[in-house]
């Protein structure tokens, strides 16, 4: 909300307050009709996210006038709400503490996905050659990928989708000792069957 509210005042140039009101009082009317996705702590603020999303899509289509930039504007709103100093703080120290230990950052990862909850099943497969060792983090149930389908707007599930860059933007090579597969990543949001996301260490040749 923080980052649509800024949003809303900086593009739109309006007092962003009548807008907003109508997005929390559509969101409210949204979660308490999925009451029944509800499973757990985490998927009670899944609900409420996708409620929201869904809620300033349909707020502001007639005020933007058209689907793609309707979804660029939440996906902006999105971005500058979650992209914080002390998010990207967060994940650098992450990244820090796992340079050259892919071991030690699968099982961060496996801590976090963890904290999703019920409504996310997820697996963390480990490859080794040669040349590489590897692993993936694949999502085969995810929550928000759901909900949005269940309200026939599978295409908001990329406005969550993209915060997955603020990580993966994040690993540098040089610096962490592996790299982010960006040939291999996939969401269910553009259209694949299982999210993955995958992270390869080459090993030192001799």
């Amino acid at each position: 909300m923080s980052g649509l509210n800024a949003e809303i005042k900086d593009t739109l140039k309006t007092d962003p307050r009548p807008l907003i009101k109508a997005v929390k009082d559509e969101a409210g009317e949204i979660k308490e009709s999925g009451a029944d996705l509800v499973k757990d702590a985490p998927s009670e603020g899944h609900l409420e996210l996708c409620s929201s999303v869904l809620a300033a899509y349909d707020t502001l289509l007639p005020v933007l006038g058209g689907s793609e930039s309707t979804i660029s504007f939440i996906s902006d709103s999105m971005m500058r709400g979650v992209n914080s100093w002390s998010m990207r703080a967060s994940l650098g120290l992450m990244l820090y503490v796992c340079r050259n230990n892919t071991d030690r950052l699968r099982d961060i990862f496996g801590w976090l996905m963890k904290q999703y909850g019920a409504t996310f099943r997820w697996t963390s497969p480990h490859k080794e050659d040669e040349l590489s060792d590897s692993f993936s983090v694949e999502i085969q149930r995810c929550f928000y990928f759901e909900f949005f389908k269940s309200h026939d707007a599978p295409f908001l599930t990329p406005v969550l989708c993209q915060l997955d860059s603020l990580w993966f933007n994040s690993v540098d090579p040089e610096k962490h000792g592996f790299f982010f597969d960006k040939q291999r990543y996939r969401t269910q949001g553009y259209g694949a069957q299982v999210c993955v996301f995958p992270i390869v260490q080459k090993k030192k040749s001799g």
